[in-house]
């Protein structure tokens, strides 16, 4: 028996957990948004079940800049994503607020064609036809 399979040619949506519901809140809304541990104040990367500093698990919500510094960057030659075509730029951005903080996002204008890591962009979260925002650098 031959088995038909098919594939959705929407984008991939995220799965909200209770270590990510902070930063895609936020996402929906357009804005940066992080856990601060209550303990020592320090920002927790979204999915962190803990406090990377004091292995503390009360957390704040906080509202961040949307502030980056490019870290790195790469191009995707090939189709990156069901329903879409190449290329795709990657970007790793590292969060003002605490540079030990990488996100990854979206460079959908070529923005970052030319920029040397350390250069400062804003993130932003534009809606999608499937209703998720991702992360995008812009200038």
């Amino acid at each position: 028996m031959t088995q038909l399979i098919t594939h959705n040619a929407l984008r991939p949506q995220p799965v909200v957990t209770a270590e990510t519901r902070t930063f895609w809140d936020g996402a929906a809304r357009g804005d940066l948004r992080l856990r601060r541990c209550t303990g020592c104040g320090r920002l927790a990367a979204p999915g962190a079940p803990r406090c990377v500093g004091c292995l503390g698990d009360a957390f704040r919500d906080e509202t961040l800049s949307g502030s980056v510094v490019l870290v790195g960057r790469t191009v995707l030659h090939l189709q990156p994503l069901p329903g879409r075509d190449g290329p795709l730029v990657i970007v790793e951005c590292a969060v003002a607020e605490d540079p030990r903080i990488v996100l990854i996002a979206l460079d959908e204008g070529d923005v970052t064609e030319n920029a040397r890591p350390g250069s400062p962009f804003t993130v932003i979260f534009p809606a999608t036809e499937e209703g998720a925002c991702f992360a995008t650098v812009q200038p």
